[in-house]
């Protein structure tokens, strides 16, 4: 008889995400939230060793998820400062300090960085502020590092809701460096990554879109990417592969056990030195979400045989959802968040119910030692391998695709056979790169030899890439699906890869209905002419059944709003493209084309020829029209 596994930390896990959920959904004070955890917490003394107990247990930990998440969301007056000012002036000035690490972009000199306000001026008077903004910095004086203060000038752009830990943008005119950074364990991390980032462009500066995929992919510096690649791997599907996440993370720690394998230390003590340089390594990368998830799974992993204890995948997810929602409770709303966790577990879930059907073949890739590739059965070794690659491309697609829609309102078929390209290439690619990092300091040669490798790797990945994203039907931009699709969907899944036969009879019903529910929600019905308002820049205009006309300034600054807009429509092509204003800017208009390939492109007569022209020749057969003084592009 199989023995029952207690996790009591899934328990607590998913007590604290009902709680959070259910304060999002319902609101409440603080005080309110701690009222009632300490109401349960007493429950629990007082009841001890009965089983109602354990339930008062999860239920205080669900009381205190709520309480954390109406703290983090309580108004405070310093972070109101900087929308007044936004509100009250063209141009703002502030001060703050830099909380990340910068990344300057080789095209235009613009610095890209994280900025934590501490005071905005009105007037001749400095008022105190606590909000972080996302500056881009062009031409200024001197590169921004990791704890220094300056004062920066410019336009603020609220985003409404805060998105990636941030209130909004910042535009800068003009920054004044007011004071060095102090030394601390972040500001070295983040200086050991700039070192690694020289390393892995050594002898291949002649390849700049090469060494910003290997930064992109190795370092986590996906700012670098140029748009338009980084478009083609968000439509297939596939972008996940630049999340620092398990496959970094297991690649390194297989380098650094075969490394102290050789020189001779003990099983046990190999977490002692393997936890801390992984650590190390994920404070490198900016500490993300899939990376932190990552770290604490091989931390417990490599810790278990000092507790005597069998490492387990489910309680290390647990765990590291727990940490992880206690610092910031706002990242149970946020995309990676939810991807890196729902994708894993999901990994997790079919890799069991495979095991208890196909029996060895159901392992996990990270589960499969190097040696087994070379020993005596390497053909046997190679299928489980492959056979486990296609279990867990599967296993993501089925819990990714609903959220890559709900956040990105995109549909990707072609990322299941896709990542069956992508993630050994990208394995090679990360084990390559580890090498580079290790040879450095001993050789240049070997050094610029991997980074060669690492090239070759880098364009098949490309080729891969764009192969897969002129498929017919790589993609469709859909419309979100709603709270009760994802709940329908999510239910039928863990019944089918977790419950009894019958259970899975009525989770395959349960997932054939979420899916005719998500079909009945993006229908929409045509009644005439329809007007949608996107902000104050774009306008979108429906004219048929099928055809879409949008109306757009061009402004680079609500240009990812009005795609964003269009997308949760569900609209994968334009009729027409129509910019009203000469000053509309030229990457604004190319991203549209290329995203909705519109029939015909409008531009206003004064725009001028070169931008026409550059237009023109990025897209397939392009031929020019003239009507009512207007001078349009057509496509078709």
């Amino acid at each position: 008889m199989t023995p029952r596994i207690r996790r009591p930390l899934l328990g607590f896990a998913l007590s604290m995400v009902a709680g959070l959920y259910a304060r999002h959904l319902l609101g409440g004070s603080p005080l309110l939230f701690l009222g009632l955890c300490a109401l349960a917490l007493s429950w629990v003394c007082w009841m001890r060793q009965h089983r109602t107990a354990t339930f008062a247990l999860y239920l205080t930990c669900a009381f205190l998820g709520a309480a954390t998440l109406a703290i983090e969301k309580s108004e405070s007056s310093l972070r109101s400062v900087l929308p007044t000012s936004e509100v009250l002036h063209h141009e703002q000035d502030i001060t703050g300090r830099v909380i990340d690490d910068p990344v300057v972009s080789d095209e235009n000199s613009t610095q890209a960085y994280r900025l934590r306000v501490e005071s905005v001026r009105f007037g001749d008077e400095w008022i105190r502020a606590d909000s972080v903004v996302r500056v881009y910095s062009k031409n200024q004086p001197q590169k921004s590092a990791y704890g220094e203060r300056w004062r920066i000038k410019g336009r603020y752009r609220s985003y409404g809701s805060r998105r990636g830990g941030n209130d909004g943008s910042f535009r800068a005119t003009d920054a004044i460096h007011l004071q060095e950074a102090r030394a601390s364990f972040r500001a070295a991390c983040y200086q050991m990554r700039q070192r690694a980032a020289r390393i892995l462009s050594a002898g291949i500066e002649a390849f700049p879109e090469q060494i910003k995929i290997l930064h992109a992919l190795l370092l986590g510096i996906r700012s670098s990417l140029p748009p338009s690649l980084y478009q083609t791997f968000a439509n297939t599907g596939t972008l996940h592969i630049f999340a620092i996440s398990g496959l970094h993370v297991g690649v390194l720690g297989l380098i650094l056990i075969a490394g102290l394998k050789i020189i001779t230390i003990p099983k046990p003590k190999r977490g002692v030195l393997i936890i801390p340089l992984l650590f190390f390594y994920v404070v490198s990368t900016g500490m993300k979400p899939s990376a932190v998830r990552a770290f604490t799974m091989a931390a417990i992993y490599f810790s278990a045989p000092f507790l005597n204890r069998r490492s387990d995948s489910v309680t290390a997810v647990s765990l590291a959802a727990i940490l992880l929602l206690f610092i910031n409770p706002l990242q149970l709303f946020e995309p990676g968040f939810l991807l890196s966790f729902l994708v894993v577990s999901g990994i997790i879930m079919v890799h069991g119910y495979t095991r208890r059907l196909i029996g060895g073949y159901a392992r996990p890739i990270w589960t499969i030692p190097l040696t087994q590739l070379s020993g005596k059965h390497p053909f046997r070794a190679t299928t489980k391998f492959f056979v486990s690659l296609i279990i867990t491309s599967i296993a993501a697609w089925l819990f990714s695709t609903p959220l890559t829609a709900l956040f990105f309102n995109t549909l990707s078929p072609v990322a299941l056979a896709g990542n069956l390209v992508i993630i050994p290439l990208t394995t090679a690619i990360v084990l390559s790169g580890c090498l580079t990092f290790l040879a450095a300091p001993f050789s240049f040669a070997a050094t610029v030899v991997l980074n060669h490798a690492n090239c070759i790797f880098v364009d098949l990945l490309i080729f891969a890439i764009k192969t897969v994203g002129t498929l017919p039907g790589a993609y469709q931009f859909v419309r979100s699906p709603s709270t009760h699709v994802l709940l329908i969907w999510y239910a039928g899944l863990i019944l089918f890869f977790t419950g009894t036969t019958r259970l899975r009879k009525l989770a395959f019903f349960l997932s054939l209905g979420a899916v005719l529910l998500w079909l009945g929600e993006a229908y929409r019905p045509f009644s005439g002419v329809e007007i949608h308002n996107i902000g104050t820049t774009a306008t979108l205009l429906r004219i048929e059944p099928t055809l879409w006309v949008l109306v757009t300034d061009g402004s680079p600054y609500g240009k990812r709003r009005t795609v964003q807009a269009v997308q949760k429509r569900g609209i994968n092509q334009l009729h027409a493209l129509v910019v009203s204003d000469s000053m509309a800017e030229e990457e604004a208009v190319e991203t549209l084309c290329r995203t909705f390939s519109p029939s015909t492109v409008w531009l206003p007569p004064n725009i001028q020829s070169k931008k026409l022209e550059h237009l023109g020749g990025t897209l397939a057969n392009p031929r020019w029209v003239t009507e009512g003084g207007t001078v349009g592009l057509s496509l078709r």
